[in-house]
């Protein structure tokens, strides 16, 4: 029986294409200023447990957001793929290049304080302020759920 916890995705082209530990079905949301000036609203994604396995690597750009971060794009298609943490192999997908997202349930909201007013969900979700969710990066944990 395969792992409930892999998980497949690729980028709106198909250039990019990925297999992936998920280190839970739970998603989270960055409400931090980097992330939403890069996806337009707020970014959606799941920590994966290691690298994922890519194909298409010529095809992914990478830009160093911050001492912390770099984000991970298609080159082609400008689809986001990824946010990980800085020179290790740790990485956060985003939730909307997964082929299967029927498991994923919005958990946690990280950078509640950048959050602007014009939008909400629904669900209850746990609220984290950047700098704890930075730290529990920045310590290897990864995890603010």
């Amino acid at each position: 029986m395969a792992d409930e916890r892999e998980a497949s995705g690729h980028c709106l082209c198909g250039a990019v294409r990925f297999t992936a530990t998920l280190v839970s079905h739970d998603v989270q949301v960055c409400h931090c200023g980097m992330c939403r000036r890069w996806t337009g609203g707020p970014l959606m994604f799941v920590d994966v447990d290691g690298a994922p396995a890519f194909e298409g690597r010529e095809a992914i750009g990478i830009y160093r957001s911050s001492e912390v971060g770099e984000r991970g794009f298609c080159t082609r298609c400008g689809s986001i793929l990824f946010w990980k943490v800085a020179g290790e192999e740790r990485y956060t997908m985003a939730a909307g290049s997964l082929d299967d997202a029927s498991r994923l349930a919005l958990k946690t909201e990280i950078f509640i304080e950048d959050k602007p007013g014009f939008y909400d969900f629904s669900n209850a979700t746990k609220k984290v302020v950047g700098s704890e969710a930075m730290g529990a990066y920045i310590s290897g944990s990864g995890e603010t759920n």
